[in-house]
């Protein structure tokens, strides 16, 4: 496959309390072989700013908190004549090759509107050993390359996405999910299949390390666990019939969450606050009946 030289492809990258996981990121999208057309990172506050000084390659927004609400700062900033959008954590390892070839497959499949790409490893990946994975992957074929828009799995991963500008001049992501945003991609891709094909496209590789901090506490995650489950059900965003959407809410979203959390809990597992998890779900579920079950309550949590 080969770009298309007009195609221009801005890259967004959002962050708070860790600039040095930031600048490691923003090398990566650096070092592409083919050249953004705008980089902009977007923080809360002046603290979080990248600390290498790039000159002109990178534009800085400072001032909204929150997943949605900095993916939407930095769309407001990017021309409506951008063709592509790709939004990154800022803890991810791009392979040199990735903005090129999904130029190139956006280029030829006028139908898809947005994909992630393969993820090489997922979290507890030092950027060391994420370097070390692109560095020695062997790609397949153009030709081989796949795109899955259904079955398990095919969700955009808010870690690396791709989106054709002109979508998100008619989707934005949706600010009544603050903070961290809880499945803030899933409800975004609900949207975006109106307007073509949404998937998974193994061409494009990364390496998302999930490096800790900068995130929210074990009680706001299990409220939004909860609540922006029920919020995505009530507002529509979902892959399956509104009964079966219900049906799953409540026996995976609620009872299989608080069955997993729970068993942790018991067996002391380390990696997390269980008791300030289950806490938060216990006070989303009591919210239900009480009418005030919302995503934008774990600011007050």
């Amino acid at each position: 496959m080969n770009p298309v030289k007009s195609t221009s492809v801005a890259v967004v990258l959002i962050s708070k309390g860790r600039p040095e996981i930031l600048d490691d990121t923003i090398d990566s999208v650096l070092a592409q072989k083919l050249a953004p057309s705008q980089v902009l990172v977007v923080v809360p506050g002046e603290q979080d700013l990248p600390r290498r000084d790039r000159g002109g390659a990178v534009q800085n927004i400072v001032g909204p908190l929150g997943i949605c609400v900095q993916r939407n700062a930095a769309i407001d900033a990017i021309p409506i004549e951008t063709d592509l959008v790709a939004f990154f954590d800022d803890d991810f390892e791009l392979r040199p090759d990735y903005l090129e070839i999904a130029v190139a497959y956006l280029t030829e499949h006028a139908d898809v509107v947005a994909f992630s790409g393969l993820l090489l490893a997922n979290g507890s990946v030092s950027r060391e050993e994420a370097q070390r994975l692109v560095a020695e992957f062997r790609p397949e074929p153009a030709s081989a390359f796949t795109f899955q828009s259904s079955g398990k799995d095919y969700i955009l991963h808010g870690c690396n996405m791709v989106i054709r500008r002109a979508a998100l001049a008619r989707e934005r992501f949706d600010e009544n999910l603050p903070l961290y945003a809880y499945g803030e991609d899933y409800e975004m891709t609900m949207r975006l299949e109106r307007h073509g094909r949404v998937g998974k496209f193994s061409g494009c590789i990364g390496v998302h390390l999930e490096s800790p901090g900068g995130r929210v506490r074990e009680v706001q995650r299990g409220y939004s666990l909860i609540a922006n489950n029920w919020y995505f059900v009530r507002k529509g965003s979902i892959h399956l019939s509104p009964f079966m959407a219900w049906v799953r809410f409540w026996l995976v979203c609620v009872g299989k969450t608080f069955l997993i959390c729970g068993w942790n809990f018991i067996r002391r597992e380390p990696s997390k606050d269980w008791a300030g998890r289950i806490k938060g779900l216990w006070i989303a579920l009591t919210d239900i009946p009480r009418g005030r079950c919302d995503p934008r309550r774990i600011v007050q949590l």
